[in-house]
C-alpha cells in the first residue's frame, strides 16, 4: 500500500541510518478490524484515536466511515461500511470490499482495540515529535531566526503533540463505564451542586456548570434575552462565554448584547460567537468541542435546537434521535465543565404544551440541570416595556426551585420576571426580576375566579349524575361503583356525593363486611 503521507526523507550528506518515519500497519488494520469485530468497542476507540493518526491515509478513510456508521446508530460491518465507502465516493480508493473484508481477520481479539489504538497513537505522536525536531534543526542550521523563538516554537510543537497522550483513570473515564467513589455521599463532605452561571437581580444562579441545562418557549418570548442577559452577566465577571446560533447572525446577537450595556472589548475579548452553516463529521465536531474547552467558557448557548437538529440530519420527533444529539453536542459540551444552555421552540397551544418543547419528551429527560419554560406577559418592541415570565419546568439538582415561588393556576414554579424596558434604539434596560407575592394581579385573579367558577359548574353537573344513577339503581350502591358508572374524574365524583350527603340529598346505609352504601332518601309513605 503505497498511499502514505508525506514525511521528510534524508539528505545526501546526513549521516543517519533510519529516516523511515514510525508508523504501525499491523496496528492500524487490527484497530479497524477490531472494530468491524465488536462494534461495541468503537467508544474507546474513539476516546484514543481521531482519524489523522493513521500512518496510512485510506485508514484514516475507512475508520472515520466506521465512526459516521457508529454516530448515526447503523449496523457496523463490512457490508454496511462498503455501502458508506461507495456513498463518499472512496470505496475504490481503499482497495474495495475485498479489503474491507480482510481487516476482521487482521484482529487477533475485538477487546484488545484499544491497546492497538494506543499504538498508533504512539507513532503518531512520534512522528509529529520528529517534525518538530526536523523544523527546528532546519532552523538551527541556517541560522535563521532568534534562537529563542526557535526554542520556544519547538517546545510549543512537541507540547501540541503529547497533548492528551496521558494514562486514563477510572476517575476520568469519559465513558462513565466505571465505579464511582462513593465516600463524600457517605462520610458527609459531599455539598449539592449550585446555580452559579449567570444570575438574577437579586444575585441567584440561573444554571448549574458542568450540566445540560435549558430555556424553553414561543417565538418572541425572549428566549434569546434571558441567554444573553446571563452573558452578559458572566462576561462581566470576566468569564468566556461561547454562543452556538443556529438562527440569528452575528450583527443580530451582537447588537442586542451592546443594546443592553456589553463593553465592545469585552464582546470582542470574551464573546465567542459561532454561525454553523454545514453539518460536521465526527472528527470535526470533535474537533471544534476541543477548541471551545481550551477557551474554558463558563456558558454555552445552543440558539436553535430544532435547527441544529435538522442540520445534523437528525429527526425531531425521534426520542432516540434527540438522545443521540445530546451525546453528540450537548454533553461533551457539558463535560468542558460549562453550564450549557439550549433554547427551544414550544408548541402554540397553552393546553396541549405541558412541559415539553417542540419535538419528543426525550429532551426533556435529557436535561440534568434545571430547564425555564418561558411565557409572554407583554410584547417587547422599541420604545415599550415587554414582560416574559420565567418558571421551573425541572431542576434535577434541586437547588433552584427553593428560591422561587408557587405558580399559583401554573404547576410550574414562578423564578423569575424577564423585563427589556427600551428606552429608543440605543439602549434597553434588562432586568431577570425575582418573583414577589402579591394578590393584585389581574390576570391572576380573574383567572383564579374563572377556574373557580368552572370546578363550581363542574360539581354541579356531577352532582346531577350521582342522583341520575342512585334513581335507576335498584339497591344502595358504594362510592366505588358509582366511581366507575360515572364518567369523568373520580375526584369529582367523589365531592359531588360528599356534598349531596352533607346536603341530605343522599343518604348512607352500612352494608356487608362494613362498607358504606348510598342511595336516595325515601320519600313520604315510601318504606325506607
Amino acid at each position: 500500500m503505497d498511499n502514505v503521507r508525506p514525511f521528510p526523507r534524508a539528505t545526501a550528506d546526513e549521516d543517519v541510518p533510519d529516516r523511515t518515519p514510525p508508523r504501525d500497519q499491523a496496528a492500524e488494520r487490527a484497530v479497524l478490524g477490531g472494530m468491524l469485530l465488536s462494534p461495541s468497542v468503537i467508544p474507546e476507540v474513539v476516546e484514543i484515536l481521531e482519524g489523522p493518526e493513521f500512518y496510512w491515509p485510506v485508514h484514516e478513510t475507512v475508520f472515520t466511515a466506521i465512526v459516521a456508521l457508529a454516530t448515526r446508530g447503523e449496523p457496523v460491518d463490512p457490508i454496511t461500511l462498503a455501502d458508506e465507502l461507495r456513498r463518499t465516493g472512496d470505496l475504490a480508493r481503499v482497495g474495495g470490499p475485498a479489503y474491507l473484508h480482510e481487516l476482521p481477520s487482521a484482529a487477533p481479539s475485538a477487546a484488545n482495540a484499544p491497546y492497538y489504538a494506543e499504538k498508533v497513537q504512539e507513532a503518531a505522536v512520534r512522528r509529529d515529535v520528529l517534525r518538530a525536531t526536523g523544523e527546528a534543526d532546519h532552523l538551527l542550521r541556517s541560522g535563521e531566526g532568534d534562537l529563542a523563538d526557535v526554542l520556544d516554537l519547538v517546545q510549543e510543537k512537541i507540547s501540541r503533540a503529547v497533548e492528551g497522550t496521558g494514562p486514563r483513570t477510572a476517575g476520568t473515564d469519559a465513558t462513565g463505564w466505571s465505579f464511582s467513589d462513593l465516600t463524600p455521599v457517605l462520610d458527609g463532605t459531599h455539598k449539592p451542586q449550585q446555580p452559579t452561571i449567570g444570575a438574577r437581580d437579586d444575585g441567584i444562579g440561573l444554571f448549574y456548570p458542568g450540566r445540560v441545562n435549558g430555556i424553553q418557549g414561543e417565538s418572541e418570548a425572549g428566549k434569546s434575552w434571558v441567554a444573553l442577559i446571563s452573558c452578559l452577566v458572566e462576561m462581566n465577571r470576566g468569564n468566556h462565554v461561547a454562543y452556538l446560533d443556529f438562527e440569528d447572525s452575528e450583527a443580530g446577537v451582537v447588537s442586542r448584547l451592546l443594546l443592553i450595556g456589553a463593553n465592545p472589548d469585552d464582546i470582542q475579548r470574551l464573546f465567542h460567537y459561532v454561525r454553523p452553516g454545514t453539518t460536521p463529521t465526527p472528527v470535526q465536531l470533535r474537533q471544534f468541542i476541543a477548541r471551545i474547552g481550551d477557551l474554558g467558557p463558563t456558558l454555552i448557548i445552543v440558539d436553535g435546537v430544532t435547527e441544529a437538529m435538522v442540520m445534523m440530519g437528525l429527526e425531531l420527533k425521534e426520542n432516540t434521535e434527540i438522545a443521540k444529539f445530546g451525546r453528540m453536542l450537548l454533553r461533551p459540551l457539558a463535560d468542558t465543565g460549562a453550564a450549557v444552555v439550549p433554547l427551544d421552540h414550544v408548541v402554540k397551544n397553552n393546553e396541549s404544551r405541558g412541559r415539553y418543547a417542540l419535538g419528543g419528551v426525550h429532551k426533556l429527560n435529557a436535561v440534568d440541570g434545571v430547564q425555564y419554560m418561558l411565557e409572554a406577559v407583554r410584547p417587547f418592541g422599541i420604545n415599550t416595556e415587554g414582560r416574559s415570565r420565567l418558571r421551573i419546568a425541572k431542576d434535577r439538582p434541586a437547588q433552584i426551585r427553593r428560591h422561587a415561588l408557587p405558580g399559583g393556576r401554573n404547576p410550574m414554579h414562578w423564578f423569575a420576571d424577564l423585563v427589556i424596558r427600551s428606552e429608543g434604539e440605543e439602549f434597553a434596560a434588562a432586568h431577570l426580576y425575582p418573583p414577589i407575592q402579591h394578590n393584585d394581579d389581574p390576570q391572576e385573579t380573574a383567572a383564579a375566579t374563572d377556574k373557580a367558577a368552572q370546578e363550581e359548574a363542574d360539581i354541579k353537573d356531577r352532582e346531577a349524575a350521582v342522583l341520575d344513577a342512585l334513581a335507576k339503581a335498584t339497591e344502595p350502591m358504594s362510592k366505588n361503583a358509582l366511581e366507575e358508572l360515572i364518567p369523568g374524574r373520580a375526584s369529582v365524583t367523589r365531592r359531588a356525593l360528599t356534598r349531596l350527603v352533607h346536603a341530605g340529598r343522599v343518604v348512607t346505609e352500612q352494608g356487608p363486611r362494613k362498607a358504606t352504601l348510598h342511595r336516595l332518601p325515601a320519600k313520604d309513605g315510601e318504606k325506607a
